[in-house]
């Protein structure tokens, strides 16, 4: 979203030097208001529409919702974007609501969009009228279909008012069946006698008899801006001493444009408001770029005190805008009187719009000033960036502007077309239409053959990427690369982007990174912030994968800091945005800053739920899971994993689904079905696992877990001769996380046999590796051992800042160091066999049957385990009782 034009599009236009209280009018639409849900203004051009809503609308009382429309709104998605800005420059807070939510990205379903927008009218307890100005602008049925079902569903607290110079495709016939409509037209907004007494002899001080009013107004009707034309030819007239006279209404436009106002200025006025009158809006750096002179501002002002139909924008008198009546005569005269001028001052006006990175008026007068050139380099600078933003629509219309003849001298739009083919998936006509593009060319002759041969083969190295052809790929970005030319931007980018994706599809981590490294020094030019999330995010996901939390939080974050750039509002996927917050999120969890983590996971999750992304969905959930795990949220947890398992059996996703499974043992653990949890381990060691699995170490790591849980002498055998391997794989493919996890699992299992050397040998490494990095819930979430073991490592001087932060990060109290002093008070006989048959995963129900009790004894006994052992759960009991040595006694 344009934030320029934004600014100009939903403030409340500033009253004019001239301005007419109508006061039966204003009171006319404030009744309307209450009684009707829509108000309709419409008449022809100049009758005061806009002035007329804008006085009304600043004085309203209720909150109102402006919005300019232009012919760049005739998108869907778009018309409902300036629409919540609109609603939120009324009602501060809304682009943060689940509708700001929606929109935020790109393509939102419609259906979604008008019921959001209806939920969110409902839960404002704060009325608040929409203003839609120049709704004729809009041609798009899906924007009249969706007006209509907003107008048909509104709540008491939205009214509408319509102000255009047509009836709009609306069931108006309907609506006033039901009195839900106020219709005002020309004959209401004509000026009444009065009003024309006051405007000609208060406001421009003319001075004239009743008889010279009378006259005017029978002549002109009461047309407004008909009114402003005379006045200011009679203002002329006075000061030579002429007779007042107003010719025919059919001529009356441009004879007296052309021979009473424009050759009464002097030249330099003359030839300003001409060269200007290209612009849709006018800004005084702008003026000043296309007509080459100083003193912008100070020109504008004196047109504006003139009353030459100049109509401010904004409060600031930044922008402004000719009347469109003004317009277009100053068009004509242009053509007529500097016809060969026009398309000079257009690619002027195109160069400065490029210049201010705003790319949709630079394309259009490039192509107005039928500069090819320069209408191919905003091509190559921002298509990019709008099929990344899904904007195929404003593409097309990009090329459908063209001129045909230019796709013969410029083969470089076919291939940009053809680029667009292949982004939105057709690969082989991609092909067919880049080996035309290629014959084309060798027939020609052309002296950049070299050059477009380069282009050439950048797109057929995306096409192999596409394939999966990694041969291919390096082979055409070998070819390609020496003769592009170094401004061929969009073509360079092409290749780095194509080749590490598919690089990091492939597992080629290092080439992926050196392909988005190469990436890095575009991302601050106009035209890829649009891709500067996904370039950031896929570094940060790299980072994270060799355990570089700190880098990769950097990363997520300059990805977040891209996503939220307000140019970057609705251009990005919503399932982007999500996966960005999702994975930010881990890195915080991990640092043990929940509160964050909870807020990042929380807006991810509900970007991915909008935007219907499997993929987000499954790394979000369980990380969710894991901070309520975190909260002691258990019953939250388990409903977390339950909303992730429908997309476990169909995800093309392996490394997720084993981090699903790794905090499903989390939750199992965590509701003492340590059984569970172990006839899981034993079904995953039993069955084949394919070594070159992406999800291996993960799954790997999560059995050594229980096997070291499990604690008998083969079990932990199998868990350090795992988590040996696992450790030579992590070392020799840098990946630190791994490593710093195999190693405290390592020193579980070492201490689990007794061999507090080895523990600690093994701990040491883990806390060397991580402290740099700021790990914390590694090592916290392995449970009481693991506290245990780092109460020793402090009582040892190991690393005593970091291990102390590690056991502040503990919920509740710690029980005292490991030493294998008896219990303040023994466990019976009963309760040692209770607590041997809770060690080994059996429910309260299958131990009262071996045991032949009644499970309510059974549980009486699990209590006084509990108290005598210090400790909640049957995980930590059985935990506490290896510690102390109390089981297989």
């Amino acid at each position: 979203m344009d934030p320029v034009l934004l600014t100009t599009k939903v403030r409340i236009p500033p009253p004019p030097p001239t301005l007419i209280p109508r006061s039966h009018l204003l009171n006319t639409i404030a009744h309307g208001i209450v009684d009707y849900k829509l108000v309709l203004i419409s008449a022809p051009a100049g009758y005061g529409k806009t002035t007329l809503l804008a006085d009304w609308a600043r004085a309203s009382a209720q909150p109102v919702a402006w919005l300019s429309l232009d012919e760049t709104d005739n998108d869907v998605g778009s018309f409902f974007r300036y629409l919540l800005a609109a609603w939120d420059a009324a009602q501060p807070g809304l682009m943060e609501s689940p509708l700001g939510t929606l929109l935020s990205g790109t393509s939102p379903d419609l259906e979604a969009v008008q019921t959001s927008f209806i939920h969110t009218a409902v839960t404002l307890s704060a009325p608040t009228v929409f203003v839609l100005d120049d709704l004729q602008r809009i041609d798009e049925p899906l924007i009249h279909e969706a007006l209509r079902f907003v107008l048909d569903h509104l709540p008491p607290t939205l009214r509408f008012v319509l102000a255009s110079r047509e009836e709009p495709p609306l069931p108006l016939a309907r609506y006033r069946a039901h009195a839900e409509v106020l219709v005002l037209g020309a004959e209401e907004l004509r000026f009444q006698p009065e009003e024309t007494a006051v405007f000609l002899n208060d406001r421009m001080s003319l001075q004239l008899s009743p008889a010279e009013i009378e006259a005017l107004q029978a002549q002109l009707e009461g047309w407004p801006a008909g009114l402003q034309l005379a006045a200011l030819t009679f203002q002329q007239r006075r000061l030579e001493g002429e007779e007042l006279a107003v010719s025919g209404r059919h001529r009356f436009i441009a004879d007296y444009l052309s021979e009473e106002v424009l050759t009464q200025l002097d030249d330099e006025k003359q030839r300003f408001l001409l060269q200007t009158s290209i612009l849709d809006r006018l800004s005084a750096p702008l003026c000043e770029a296309v007509t080459e002179q100083k003193g912008g501002q100070k020109m504008l002002e004196q047109l504006e005190r003139a009353n030459l139909f100049l109509v401010p924008l904004d409060n600031n008198r930044q922008w402004y805008r000719y009347h469109d009546l003004f317009a277009d005569f100053l068009q004509d005269q242009l053509k007529q009187r500097r016809d060969n001028e026009e398309a000079t001052l257009h690619i002027r006006a195109a160069r400065w719009y490029l210049a201010n990175d705003r790319p949709e008026p630079a394309f259009q007068h490039a192509v107005q000033g039928a500069d090819a050139e320069l209408a191919l380099q905003i091509f190559e600078r921002y298509v990019q960036a709008k099929l990344f933003a899904s904007e195929f629509r404003r593409v097309q219309e990009w090329f459908q502007a063209l001129p045909d003849a230019w796709f013969d001298i410029y083969p470089q739009f076919n291939l940009v077309r053809a680029g667009m083919l292949l982004f939105t998936g057709q690969v082989e006509a991609c092909a067919r239409r880049v080996e035309a593009i290629e014959q084309r060319l060798v027939q020609d002759e052309r002296d950049d053959l070299r050059q477009q041969q380069a282009q050439i083969n950048a797109i057929r190295c995306s096409i192999a990427c596409f394939q999966n052809d990694l041969a291919q790929a390096e082979y055409f970005a070998r070819t390609a690369f020496p003769a592009l030319a170094a401004e061929k931007t969009l073509f360079q980018a092409i290749i780095y982007g194509s080749l590490g994706d598919t690089y990091r599809r492939n597992g080629l981590w290092k080439k992926a990174e050196e392909c988005y490294l190469k990436l890095l020094p575009f991302m601050g030019s106009p035209g890829f912030s649009v891709q500067a999330a996904h370039v950031f995010g896929a570094l940060a996901d790299l980072e994270l994968r060799r355990g570089s939390l700190q880098k990769a939080a950097d990363y997520w974050r300059r990805a977040l800091r891209a996503s939220e750039q307000p140019e970057n509002w609705g251009r990005l996927p919503l399932p982007l945005t999500g996966w960005v917050h999702i994975r930010l999120g881990e890195v915080l969890y991990e640092w043990n800053e929940l509160e964050a983590a909870r807020e990042h996971v929380a807006n991810g999750l509900e970007r991915a739920e909008l935007g219907g992304d499997v993929r987000a969905l499954i790394a979000g959930y369980p990380l969710a899971s894991r901070l309520a795990l975190a909260a002691g949220e258990v019953t939250a947890a388990a409903a977390y994993l339950e909303r992730a398992r429908p997309y476990m059996a169909s995800t093309h996703f392996p490394d997720w689904v084993a981090r699903f499974d790794r905090v499903q043992l989390e939750l199992w653990l965590a509701q003492d079905r340590l059984r569970t949890a172990v006839q899981w381990a034993d079904r995953m060691l039993y069955s084949a696992v394919e070594e070159e699995q992406p999800d291996r170490p993960v799954r790997q790591l999560a059995l050594a877990r229980i096997l070291i849980i499990k604690g008998d002498l083969p079990a932990l055998r199998q868990a350090l001769a795992m988590l040996k391997e696992l450790l030579e794989a992590a070392e020799r493919e840098g990946r630190q996380g791994i490593t710093i996890k195999a190693l405290a699992l390592q020193a579980l299992a070492h201490q689990r046999r007794d061999d507090d050397s080895g523990a600690m040998q093994s701990l040491a490494k883990a806390l060397r590796l991580a402290q740099p990095e700021g790990y914390v819930r590694l090592f916290v979430d392995l449970g009481l051992p693991m506290g245990r073991l780092l109460q020793e490592a402090h009582a040892r001087n190991v690393m005593v800042d970091y291990v102390a932060m590690l056991l502040a990060a503990f919920t509740g109290d710690l029980p005292r160091p490991t030493s294998f002093q008896p219990l303040p008070e023994p466990l019976t006989d009963r309760e040692r066999d209770v607590l041997e048959l809770m060690a080994a995963g059996l429910t309260n129900r299958e131990i009262a049957e071996k045991l032949v009790v009644a499970p309510g004894t059974v549980k009486k006994h699990a209590s006084n385990i509990y108290g005598k052992l210090g400790v909640g759960s049957r995980t930590e009991a059985a935990a506490q009782a290896r510690e102390l040595g109390l089981l297989g006694q």
